[in-house]
């Protein structure tokens, strides 16, 4: 069973390598036939070369949108990993505040917090 599942995950892996040869493959293939049914319709490699200058400049803009927008995410994570950050430490600090409330001070203190939740509830009811 232990070679079964060996020679299976081999043979998988495999599989994906030769599945990504044959996509490569594959697309070289329709950039031939692209190009015979070019030179078969007489196309001119002017037009070819305007048409392959357009595609190139749209994806040279697109690759710059999505790097600035790929940027502006990364941006706004370290904010909010910045902001998280902020409220942890808010968190123990006001943590460090209730453990130093005398005993009678923090009971009081859970009362009215339990009281604030269940009025947070029958208001939202």
């Amino acid at each position: 069973m232990n070679k079964d599942n060996s020679t299976y995950l081999t043979l998988e892996r495999k599989y994906e390598t030769l599945i990504k040869d044959v996509r490569k493959f594959e697309g070289e293939l329709a950039d031939y036939n692209l190009a015979l049914d070019k030179h078969r319709s007489d196309t001119k490699p002017e037009d070819i070369e305007a048409l392959f200058m357009h595609i190139k400049n749209q994806n040279e803009k697109q690759r710059s949108h999505l790097d600035s927008l790929f940027a502006e995410k990364r941006d706004m994570e370290n904010e909010i990993s910045s902001y998280e950050q902020q409220i942890q430490d808010i968190n123990f600090s006001n943590e460090a505040k209730l453990n130093d409330l005398d005993p009678e001070q923090r009971n009081e203190y859970e009362r009215l917090k339990e009281e604030n939740i269940k009025l947070n509830s029958d208001i939202t009811t």
